[in-house]
């Protein structure tokens, strides 16, 4: 049985849905890279990380997520130039979305899913872990250093359902050019590594 989960940001001006929503038809993980905890140091926001560093994140195919409000207040940086477009709220500062085309996918953060936090494992999936080798302190030991071969077969499996059933409209791409919707800031390396080298967020 699928569901629509709605999305909204902290101050409630950019607000979407996703669509066709169960634990078969998303994945959904905890990721622990540094360029997640260096995205949430750029924001600037508590509470997007967990204590180790760690940013809930469900993945969906880019047609099954609409923005129905406020996209005029969508905001995009990339932390290299060929790094993924993490798309944020510049009203809040709160994480919307990150993509990487041609792959067909959008990565939401749990900070823009309105969902409650007992009811997260029933309406997406249990979470895995990946890329835990670089979590801050000593993490659950349950934590994947990078990720499990089930993680992987079953990511690449829904990758390629999005790339036949959900691949196109994206709600952060031009259908025509494949441009983004706003133009990403580009971070410098040294902007990048003052931003990751600040304390990260804990939740």
């Amino acid at each position: 049985m699928t569901t629509v989960v709605k999305l909204r940001c902290r101050c409630g001006s950019v607000r979407g849905t996703l669509e066709e929503v169960s634990p078969s038809t998303v994945n959904h993980a905890i990721c622990y890279c540094d360029d997640c905890q260096t995205f949430a140091n750029f924001l600037g926001s508590e509470g997007i990380t967990d204590a180790w560093g760690g940013t809930d994140i469900v993945q969906v195919g880019p047609a099954r997520m609409k923005i129905t409000e406020g996209a005029e207040h969508l905001r995009c940086v990339r932390l290299s130039p060929k790094g993924l477009h993490r798309f944020y709220a510049g009203c809040c500062k709160t994480p919307i979305g990150n993509a990487m085309p041609p792959v067909p996918f959008v990565g939401i953060p749990r900070a823009f899913l309105d969902v409650d936090a007992e009811k997260s494992d029933e309406t997406f999936g249990p979470a895995d872990t990946v890329q835990g080798r670089f979590a801050r302190g000593i993490p659950p030991a349950h934590v994947h250093p990078k990720a499990s071969f089930r993680t992987l077969a079953r990511s690449t499996q829904r990758v390629l359902s999005w790339l036949i059933f959900a691949r196109r409209p994206s709600p952060y791409f031009d259908p025509k050019t494949g441009k983004p919707s706003v133009a990403p800031q580009i971070l410098t390396k040294d902007e990048r590594a003052t931003h990751r080298d600040r304390p990260r967020a804990k939740a």
